[in-house]
């Protein structure tokens, strides 16, 4: 009973994570009461108890490295690649070699929490997970019975262990996040013209070898990605020319063949000017324009209407009945205007032509037109990129074959960020450069595309979904339609700039849970707090199943779960069985594995549980081509006309059927805000962290401790110098590290890598500056509208002045 009392004891922020040895409140792991006792050199014995497990790394990076695991006297002592024939996938990273820390690390949360100050305090006392599931269960019921299912908000993160796919949402009928305004800008501009989602490339990034140049744009693979640094270097050595656009000079760009240092904001002025000089310069493939563009397409002179005739046709995702539009061509042996398709057709790429008493032009044609202000003069102008180079890029960019390989961070934090992926849509369909070997664009390293293998799921009752988010995570904090919401992961302080605003939505809700790993920075604002295991701890013998780089990999157990946690599958298991749900789950992790290797997908043949085991967690797919560079795109494609469709006729609502220059929100030159708050902000991703993950872990700390990074004129100017704490500050907040001055941050910036946790920011957020207002034309695109992150001005000075 003394125990019990003292595991009650209050904990403020700094303490709870220790928990007191005294207390007994750990244990299930041997009455270790902090981290450091694992983190001890196991003592030598005559003969240490070994054994090898073989898992896969972090589903946020999506590098899927196969991870060969040392496991000694129960403790993990070695991560290393696992052994492959294919040495394109035989990786490992400083991450995933840290995990040996990492996993035993202070930030680790040890055990279910309740709070019992006021949200922000940090003051929990410890409770059973019998008690933790009966709260969360007693709140969940009572928001659905007086709000209905649908204020309800469950959202998952992949920063916690999240191996099977959550069903928790589904089965409670919730809002399960939605949208999420994160890292799909680019996307968003580039798919529609190639009827794909517009994020990864659909080809391979072993194509590059193939490629006359590689143009990066805000892509700092070689920091990032970096598991896939061997196919840069590789196309390098094969000759390709490695060209990188970036306002910082990256990793990336300090081995690539070219840096091109634009001003941040301004990739579609750069890409504008490139389109530019190809059409003044007759440097367009004409013959492949004809074959597989819609640019002999006609539209309306005046109104931009494309010229074509409906008809039905069936949605092959939802099986729903829709109509599209056939649209027509002039047809140069006829002198009429006919389908497209039309057999025998002679289409004309340019020219004016009467259609029934209405005047139409070519898309081509209409291009022309609206590009005829873009000059290289102007695109240098807002740049401050040499007309010389624009044309230059420009000129080794159309000889082709090329690549252009988009990031996840940079121009897809900025409110222009379509337009940007729009014109590299537009420069490839012009130069023939998508659909064949050694073509192509979209993101290519956090994946390799080599199967999109069709898995087996658990199978729930046919209602079970969850409720539409028609609001992403960064609308629903300004609306009172949620009343409780559970987070697997730090969401809250990552997934929604301008923090002042989140945690005021965080304060209205009657309920909040969080499930993490580590004592991320939202923790100290919820009601509950769950300790997730990490990925390499299964309760069971296998902890997920995915496909991932040909082969369908297995997490097998490397340690059972530390401390008192639970993986993200046991803790949705137990709030559905305390909510009388849990019939609806399965059994245990093998139940589930068998469940996602059930499929008819010939590619999949043969690979059961059982002989994934026998593989150590690794069977490749059996393919029908080539799988050491995947299949060819080619030029047939998911969009109405089957054909590359650069103008998006949806968007001359907003003036960006063919993309148009439009500046940054807030960061752009001539913005008056500037002379309060001149340094334009960028975050972006670093190889020491997954976004805020790995902030606890002490290797990195060693390596990478927070800090901001200014060119050394912009601290001089300040009266800065490196290592100086500072205050980072603008209307909507400020937060508080470490100042270091590099060279390859351009003046009137600065840079962080993005997300720590705030007990490394003096208790302060980062995102307390960052923008949060979001262009209303994304709302009519597939990914939705992004937050422009790095759309931010800021102002530095020395903390405490």
């Amino acid at each position: 009973m003394e125990g019990s009392k003292r595991m009650r004891a209050v904990l403020d922020r700094r303490s709870f994570l220790r928990l007191g040895a005294a207390s007994g409140a750990l244990a299930a792991v041997g009455g270790m009461a902090t981290t450091q006792g694992w983190l001890t050199p196991a003592q030598a014995t005559a003969a240490p108890e070994e054994r090898t497990a073989f898992t896969y790394h972090n589903e946020h990076c999506l590098c899927n490295c196969m991870l060969q695991c040392t496991v000694r006297d129960g403790r993990l002592v070695m991560v290393q690649p696992r052994p492959n024939s294919d040495k394109r996938f035989q990786n490992v990273c400083l991450k995933g070699i840290s995990e040996i820390e990492h996993i035993y690390g202070e930030a680790r949360i040890q055990s279910p929490m309740r709070r019992v100050g006021e949200r922000g305090s940090g003051q929990f006392e410890v409770i059973s997970w019998d008690e933790a599931f009966k709260i969360i269960a007693e709140k969940f019921q009572a928001t659905i019975d007086k709000y209905g299912s649908q204020a309800l908000w469950i959202q998952y993160s992949t920063e916690a262990s999240q191996r099977f796919s959550p069903l928790l949402a589904s089965i409670l009928g919730a809002q399960a996040g939605g949208l999420n305004g994160y890292d799909m800008g680019q996307g968003n501009g580039q798919g529609q013209a190639f009827g794909w989602s517009g994020m990864f490339a659909l080809n391979t990034i072993w194509e590059w070898k193939q490629a006359n140049v590689v143009l990066m744009t805000n892509c700092n693979m070689l920091e990032t990605g970096m598991m896939w640094s061997r196919a840069f270097l590789d196309a390098q050595a094969a000759g390709t020319k490695i060209i990188v656009l970036d306002p910082r000079f990256t990793a990336t760009a300090s081995k690539a063949d070219q840096w091109v240092g634009l001003r941040a904001g301004t990739d579609p002025a750069f890409f504008l000017g490139m389109v530019k000089y190809l059409l003044d310069n007759d440097l367009c493939d004409r013959e492949h324009m004809l074959a597989h563009t819609s640019f002999p397409f006609l539209v309306n002179a005046n109104t931009g209407e494309v010229l074509g005739e409906m008809h039905d046709t069936v949605d092959k995702e939802t099986g729903e009945p829709k109509q599209v539009k056939a649209p027509y061509v002039w047809d140069s042996a006829t002198g009429a205007a006919v389908l497209h398709d039309t057999p025998g057709a002679q289409p004309a790429l340019e020219g004016t032509f009467t259609v029934d008493g209405v005047q139409y032009i070519t898309e081509y044609d209409l291009l022309k037109q609206q590009m005829a202000d873009y000059t290289l003069d102007w695109a240098e102008g807002v740049t401050g990129v040499p007309a010389d180079t624009i044309a230059q890029v420009a000129r080794e960019y159309a000889k082709g074959p090329s690549i252009i390989c988009n990031g996840v961070g940079g121009i897809d934090k900025f409110s222009n960020n379509d337009i940007a992926g729009h014109c590299y849509a537009l420069i490839a369909s012009l130069t023939g450069n998508y659909g064949k070997r050694g073509t192509g664009c979209g993101i290519y390293h956090y994946h390799t595309v080599l199967s999109g293998a069709k898995l087996g799921a658990w199978k729930l009752p046919e209602n079970s979904k969850p409720t539409p988010s028609k609001k992403g995570f960064y609308d629903i904090v300004n609306t009172d339609d949620v009343h409780a919401a559970m987070f697997f992961g730090d969401i809250p302080t990552q997934k929604a700039a301008n923090w002042a605003n989140t945690q005021r939505w965080l304060d209205s809700l009657d309920f909040v849970c969080v499930a993490d790993i580590y004592h991320s920075s939202v923790v100290d604002y919820v009601d509950l707090v769950l300790p997730v295991c990490s990925k390499f701890e299964c309760a069971d013998s296998v902890g997920g199943v995915k496909n991932a780089n040909g082969y369908i990999l297995e997490n097998q157990k490397v340690l059972d779960p530390l401390f008192d946690s639970k993986s993200d599958f046991y803790i949705e298991k137990g709030i559905a069985e305390a909510m009388g749900l849990g019939d609806l789950y399965p059994e245990n992790g093998e139940e589930y594995a068998r469940a996602i290797l059930t499929t008819d997908d010939p590619s999949c043949e043969g690979i059961t549980l059982e002989a994934l085991n026998r593989e150590n967690g690794a069977c490749k797919l059996v393919l029908d081509w080539d799988d050491t560079v995947g299949e060819e795109v080619g030029m047939t494609y998911a969009t109405p006309s089957t054909k590359q469709e650069p103008y998006y006729e949806n968007m001359l609502a907003w003036g960006q059927a063919f993309p148009q220059w439009e500046r940054p929100n807030e960061a752009y030159p001539e913005n008056p805000l500037r002379e309060k708050y001149p340094l334009q902000f960028s975050q972006a991703r670093s190889r020491f962290r997954v976004h805020s993950a790995y902030s606890g872990a002490k290797w990195i700390q060693q390596l990478f401790e927070p800090h901001i990074e200014l060119n050394p004129s912009d601290a001089a100017a300040r009266g800065l110098v490196d290592g100086d704490e500072v205050e980072v500050y603008n209307d909507r907040g400020s937060f508080r590290t470490k100042l270091r001055l590099n060279n390859a941050v351009q003046p009137e910036s600065a840079f962080m890598a993005e997300s720590t946790y705030r007990q490394y920011l003096e208790g302060t957020l980062m995102q307390s500056v960052s923008n949060d207002t979001m262009n209303p034309r994304g709302y009519d695109m597939m990914f939705g509208p992004m937050i422009p992150y790095n759309d931010t001005l800021i102002e530095i000075k020395k903390a405490g002045e």
